[in-house]
């Protein structure tokens, strides 16, 4: 049995991995009216598809009628062949108000259909990046919104060819990327970029850091998260040697 499938759903997931394709790093099913690898609605091709695998990872950008459609296929699916289900999820931007708002209200069944959700808001990204870099055409955030998602996705991936489900214990995460030279920048900067509201908080925090960064740095990151947000993060280091980049995880209760 092999280790992990993605499945992209829906035209905005398609649009990401197709934007981002020289990120891909793992085997891909995509459910969409473009570019579709497994026929919208033929589950038996679908489950076939996932049968030699361990864990499926579905991802959809939420609040369209296909993505949103196809997510739900694509866990019932992956259930049927005895597949561990972790879904990444993301949030429109609020210019999409009607879709930001449907993938709010649906959240929670995906939640509860998943065994681990992952969430990203594609709003508060973008805001960072705006700021950052001011001098930009509106095309440029977007492909590096696609980016973000396609890179953070394949570090999930890396992250579950070992322990993951005793890592990440909740249902419910939500995360983001950033980059900086200073790590904790990178962490204040990622923790702003996260979806919740104080209502919706856990005690949980992971934080993945390059393979590179010592053992030092790994320990002031965790002091300042205590001092500021009252909890202990867990610390994975990735394999790749990107010491600028971190991706905070913040176990959320449903809101």
């Amino acid at each position: 049995m092999g280790d992990v499938l993605l499945v992209a759903c829906g035209g905005g997931a398609n649009s990401t991995v197709t934007n981002a394709e020289d990120l891909w790093s793992t085997p891909m099913v995509i459910l969409s009216r473009e570019n579709a690898t497994v026929s919208l609605g033929d589950k038996d091709a679908l489950r076939k598809a996932m049968e030699n695998y361990r864990v499926v990872i579905t991802f959809s950008i939420m609040g369209g009628e296909v993505g949103t459609s196809t997510v739900k296929d694509a866990i019932s699916c992956a259930r049927d062949v005895g597949c561990k289900v972790v879904s990444v999820l993301g949030i429109p931007m609020e210019m999409e108000q009607n879709r930001r708002e449907k993938a709010l209200n649906n959240l929670s069944e995906m939640v509860a259909l998943s065994d681990c959700s992952l969430v990203f808001d594609m709003q508060k990204t973008m805001e960072i990046f705006m700021k950052n870099y001011v001098d930009r055409k509106f095309d440029f955030f977007f492909k590096m919104i696609d980016r973000v998602i396609m890179l953070s996705i394949n570090s999930i991936v890396e992250c579950l060819e070992g322990p993951f489900f005793t890592t990440f214990k909740e249902k419910l995460y939500a995360f983001a990327s950033y980059n900086d030279v200073l790590l904790d920048n990178a962490v204040r900067n990622a923790w702003g970029m996260m979806l919740y509201d104080k209502n919706s908080e856990k005690d949980g925090c992971i934080i993945m850091i390059s393979s590179h960064i010592s053992s030092a740095e790994a320990s002031d990151v965790c002091d300042r998260v205590v001092r500021e947000h009252g909890m202990m993060p867990q610390i994975i280091r990735r394999s790749d040697n990107e010491d600028s980049k971190v991706i905070v995880f913040r176990a959320l209760n449903l809101f």
